[in-house]
């Protein structure tokens, strides 16, 4: 089996966020171990990654939704020959269009973000674990004030 290496968590990373912001085409479940546990920025506890891609995969951008991600510097440790640890900052801007035909943002200024990575016996790196937060709660304003 081959080795991970920082080159292929950064890959993951990206195509992590480009499927949150709806830019590809994919599954978000896929990304996820059968048994990883995610802590999000808004959860009080733990829960299976597979409950919460499925929750996250129903948010994900529609027509009606627009979002962006910008990732900072992603540091990897490389903590074995099949599992790497991805530390790094990101924003997550979504515009939303309402049922009454206003827009609202929903703007993430200073998330961080806490992966680590498996390489499972298909050679695929899936998330075991993952903790998302932020440095001050999302802010929401309406689009165009």
């Amino acid at each position: 089996m081959k080795k991970i290496s920082s080159e292929d968590v950064h890959k993951e990373v990206h195509r992590f966020w480009a499927i949150l912001s709806g830019n590809l085409a994919g599954k978000l479940e896929e990304m996820y171990s059968p048994s990883a546990i995610v802590f999000t920025g808004k959860a009080k506890r733990s829960e299976s990654g597979k409950l919460m891609a499925v929750r996250r995969s129903r948010q994900i951008p529609g027509p009606a939704h627009s979002s962006r991600a910008d990732i900072g510097s992603i540091d990897v440790q490389i903590v074995g020959p099949d599992v790497a640890i991805a530390a790094y900052t990101y924003s997550f801007n979504t515009q939303k269009i309402l049922v009454n035909g206003s827009k609202v943002q929903i703007n993430t200024l200073l998330g961080r973000a806490t992966q680590i990575f498996q390489r499972g016996e298909d050679g695929a790196l899936r998330i075991v674990h993952e903790h998302l937060s932020a440095a001050a709660p999302p802010a929401m304003e309406k689009a165009g004030e």
